[in-house]
């Protein structure tokens, strides 16, 4: 299957070729070169998808008071049924909006929508009664006959008619015509806030409708797509048509669209796991590339995807990719429309706009915030195709390279109001390289499995957050995984590795012993947590090695059974990062300090590698726990007994006998716990019984060993003495009081 099927995209690719004089590439062996030019054309893409949103996301935030005023939050939209009547010589409309509402307030005594003043509202009912409204400033405000209580549902009906706002660009979305050599087409794409443009509904993605029907009414010589399965075909007088659509998944407004012109159509049938499903494509007469992109490559795709995301959310319709006017490219529920008249590659705009349909239609960001959930997935979306099609991995990392970023900036868009929201560098790209580096943090198994529950679950159909996201992660993999996503989403920058290493014989143990020092050097500040791969080529062959590094410096050591010729930091390149090689150098081996319990004896060494022996030892500052003392020079070392439970913080720093001497300085902490002795348990025993008496006055009168700790001082009294072995006499035998009741 998957060598015919990277046959099929080779020939693909050199027809396209000949026909579009694209430049076209073998994703399975790209050079540096090749790979930079794909990055480049795909930042020039976006930038222009980019340009072309942000004016009218701006436009949107600039009536955000009036929008913030809405009682929109008050009510849920079930349903709506669009009845358009479209007419090319004033490219105008006469058009219904039918609605189920649900109200969500104890009484609900009226609706707002969204709706552009130059569209002329006619009337409008509620249950079928004629409503009050007032229109201005984009909001359509109907006062409703009488209260709704929470939870009921109400039918409401608005007639309106005019010219949608159009024009070149869709900067802020809408519905356009266009004259192609003589083929009529109008359309509509409305991404973020352009619903409203041309149809009165509440226009944001948290709110999805249940289901959504559509009347189309053009020339009888064209055929209008939209959402859903075609329920009827109707010819009508006057050589008019009319087209009925039935939708029955959940869908935001932007989704909703629809394309009308003269088109060639093809359909096809997929079979996947038990399910059949019709494939359409709808192309322009001249759109011959496309023709061949659409009938060849859907199929292919949709098995690929649906193998690594979960079935193709809406199979229980369609799947159209249909041609429409300039600028038009998006990804609408159930039939992605793409711009015939676009120099861009047709292959990536089928794989990256259909992949929007498991991310951003099935589940949609919540807010613009988190627009990398649409597109950071969808983007990814690409590598995991090219993966499929050419049945290799190096595919995969090839195109992942492609969408490589290192520049700043958080992927959480903070204020849409000042910044860009389509960011190629940052949305697009850094956020499918978050979903690539989720896969190498969690590995194949669990990621895969992780993304299929994802897609099956309450979120289905539905909105979302990052934090969503991260708390269905870590519930699903049992760990907390907020560092992963805080640091990547909210944070900015990447880590920045410095690694050395040695391997040295074991003179111990046997064998021989890897030590590997990594430092983060990046300016930021911003420390970043992630799980290292290495590969490790040793004299016995190659070991994969997973190091977890969370310090600005980390040392490991390794015991081993061959010798470690090379070592390979992050091969395959799973995190964002750069990474240096430098020299082995003296490293402290000793990174943590082992914990200590009151009044027990303590002893830590401190051990460095690297540089020339031996080793100096000084106390740098900070605080050491009462009781304990540090031993510097060559010994470096903690002994004493606790007195006090806390914890410190202190650093110390090594010097190597070098000329000049390395030098570092490591920080470090202790926490002194309780005492895990059980007071008057003088032998140790973990009971205090008549041994422990025997124990005591051995020790008092016969040199015998001391007891650990508090357990041979019962009366409190601050010393062993003769009384302490009389305390446990009668409270062994005649219930006196318990050891050590008097020290509180």
């Amino acid at each position: 299957m998957m060598k015919s099927l990277a046959i099929i995209f080779l020939i693909l690719s050199l027809s396209t070729a000949a026909i579009a004089q694209r430049k076209t590439y073998d994703y399975n062996n790209l050079s540096s070169d090749q790979i930079e030019e794909i990055k480049n054309q795909l930042l020039e893409l976006r930038r222009y998808e980019s340009a072309r949103k942000e004016v009218g996301i701006k436009r949107f935030l600039l009536n955000q008071a009036t929008k913030m005023n809405a009682n929109q939050a008050n009510f849920d939209v079930n349903y709506y049924g669009v009845h358009v009547n479209i007419a090319f010589p004033t490219q105008s409309i006469i058009a219904s909006i039918d609605y189920q509402i649900t109200s969500q307030i104890p009484a609900l005594n009226s609706v707002d929508l969204d709706l552009i003043d130059q569209l002329i509202v006619d009337s409008v009912k509620v249950n079928s009664q004629n409503a009050v409204f007032s229109h201005f400033s984009g909001i359509l405000n109907i006062t409703l006959p009488s209260a709704i209580p929470n939870g009921q549902s109400f039918l409401m009906n608005v007639y309106y008619h005019g010219q949608p706002y159009s024009g070149l660009g869709y900067t802020d979305g809408g519905m356009g015509f266009q004259n192609n050599n003589g083929n009529l087409v109008c359309w509509t794409a409305t991404e973020p806030f352009g619903s409203r443009n041309w149809w009165p509904c509440k226009d944001t993605p948290e709110d999805k409708a249940d289901s959504v029907k559509l009347w189309i009414e053009c020339p009888s010589n064209m055929t209008a797509v939209t959402n859903g399965v075609l329920q009827s075909n109707t010819l009508l007088s006057g050589s008019r048509r009319l087209f009925y659509w039935k939708h029955n998944y959940p869908i935001t407004t932007y989704l909703v669209a629809i394309s009308v012109a003269t088109f060639d159509m093809v359909q096809k049938t997929w079979n996947y796991d038990g399910h059949s499903m019709p494939v359409y494509s709808y192309t322009f007469p001249n759109a011959f590339v496309y023709k061949q992109v659409f009938d060849t490559l859907t199929i292919p795709m949709l098995n690929i995807y649906s193998d690594a995301f979960g079935i193709y959310p809406f199979v229980g319709e369609k799947l159209a990719n249909v041609n429409c006017g300039i600028y038009g490219t998006m990804e609408h529920q159930t039939c992605s429309f793409h711009d015939p008249f676009s120099s861009y590659d047709p292959v990536y705009l089928l794989i990256h706009e259909n992949a929007h349909q498991w991310w951003g239609d099935m589940i949609t960001c919540k807010t613009f915030h988190h627009i990398w959930l649409n597109e950071g997935f969808g983007t990814y979306s690409e590598s995991i195709f090219y993966e499929g099609a050419y049945g290799t991995s190096q595919a995969y990392f090839n195109h992942m390279q492609a969408l490589k970023y290192l520049g700043g900036g958080t992927i959480y868009v903070e204020d849409p109001a000042t910044q860009t929201i389509f960011d190629g560098s940052l949305s697009y790209n850094k956020g499918a390289w978050v979903v690539h580096m989720l896969r190498g943090a969690l590995g194949d198994s669990t990621f895969f499995r992780v993304i299929k529950d994802w897609t099956s679950s309450s979120f289905r159909y539905g909105s979302a957050t990052t934090q969503d996201l991260a708390s269905f992660v870590s519930d699903r993999v049992g760990s907390n995984m907020n560092w992963f996503f805080n640091q990547w989403i909210y944070g900015d920058g990447h880590p920045d590795y410095e690694y050395s290493w040695q391997c040295r014989r074991d003179t111990i143990d046997g064998g021989f012993k890897l030590e590997l020092a990594i430092e983060q050097i990046q300016e930021s500040g911003v420390l970043f947590t992630m799980p290292v791969r290495t590969r490790l080529i040793t004299t016995g062959g190659n070991r994969d090695t997973t190091f977890f590094n969370n310090a600005w410096s980390q040392f490991y050591s390794v015991s081993l059974p061959d010798s470690v010729t090379n070592l390979q930091f992050d091969p395959q390149e799973w995190i964002l990062r750069t990474a240096s090689r430098v020299p082995f150098s003296m490293h402290v081996a000793t990174t943590a300090c082992v914990d200590g319990a009151l009044g027990e004896e303590y002893y830590q060494k401190f051990e460095a590698v690297g540089g020339d022996e031996p080793y100096y030892w000084t106390f740098n500052g900070g605080d050491l726990p009462f009781g304990l003392n540090f031993v510097g020079g060559t010994a470096g070392e903690i002994t004493g007994v606790p007195s006090y439970e806390a914890t410190f913080f202190f650093t110390l720093k090594v010097q190597d006998s070098s000329i000049p001497p390395q030098e570092r300085l490591y920080s470090y902490s202790i926490t002194i716990g309780p005492s895990s002795d059980i007071c008057g348990d003088a032998d140790g025993s973990s009971a205090v019984t008549v041994s422990d008496v025997v124990f005591l006055i051995n020790y008092i009168f016969g040199g015998g060993p001391a007891p650990a700790g508090s357990s041979g001082d019962p009366d409190c009294s601050g010393s062993v003495t003769v009384s302490d072995a009389v305390h446990l006499i009668n409270f062994i035998f005649s219930g006196g009081p318990v050891p050590c009741s008097a020290c509180n």
